[in-house]
C-alpha cells in the first residue's frame, strides 16, 4: 500500500527547500481569505488527491499505482492584472521545481504529467485567484 503522507510531505519539503516567500501548508482547509493569499508570494496548500491501484503483475511487484497529489496556489492583489501575473509566476516556479524532481524525493517512481486548473473570482476586490496543480505520478505497491 502507498503511504500518501510520505508523498505530500516530500512535496512540502521540496517546495520549502526551493522557494521563499510562500506560506506553505499541507492538508489544510481551503482558504477563503484573500488577505492570507496576499502575503508574500502567495499561499500554497498540498493535499492528497486520489490513488488508483491496478492489478498489474511485473516481476515481484504486483500493483501499479497511479497517484494524483494536488498543489493549490493562491494569490491576491487589489489589481486584477497583478493578481494574474503573480499567480502565473507562482505556477511557473512551482512547476519548475516539481519537474526538476521527477521522483518527488524518491517517494514515487516517476511523475508522468501535470494538470493546472484555475479558479478566478472576477469583479471582487481584492482579486483572489487560485491554480490547482494535479500531479500524475506512478509507483509500485
Amino acid at each position: 500500500m502507498i503511504n500518501f503522507k510520505l508523498i505530500t510531505q516530500a512535496i512540502e519539503d521540496l517546495l520549502n527547500d526551493n522557494t521563499a516567500g510562500y506560506t506553505i501548508e499541507r492538508n489544510a482547509e481551503r482558504n477563503s481569505d484573500p488577505n492570507r493569499a496576499a502575503k508574500g508570494n502567495g499561499l500554497i496548500n498540498i493535499s492528497k488527491g486520489t490513488v488508483d491501484y491496478e492489478s498489474h503483475t511485473i516481476g515481484s511487484q504486483p500493483w501499479l499505482v497511479t497517484i494524483h497529489p494536488q498543489v493549490e496556489i493562491q494569490f491576491a492583489h487589489n489589481e486584477g492584472w497583478r493578481c494574474e501575473d503573480g499567480l502565473e509566476d507562482a505556477v511557473a516556479e512551482i512547476l519548475g521545481i516539481l519537474t526538476a524532481n521527477k521522483t518527488l524525493n524518491g517517494t514515487v517512481l516517476m511523475t508522468n504529467g501535470y494538470k493546472v486548473e484555475y479558479d478566478i473570482n472576477e469583479g471582487v476586490k481584492p482579486y483572489h485567484q487560485a491554480a490547482m496543480i494535479t500531479i500524475t505520478a506512478e509507483a509500485r505497491a
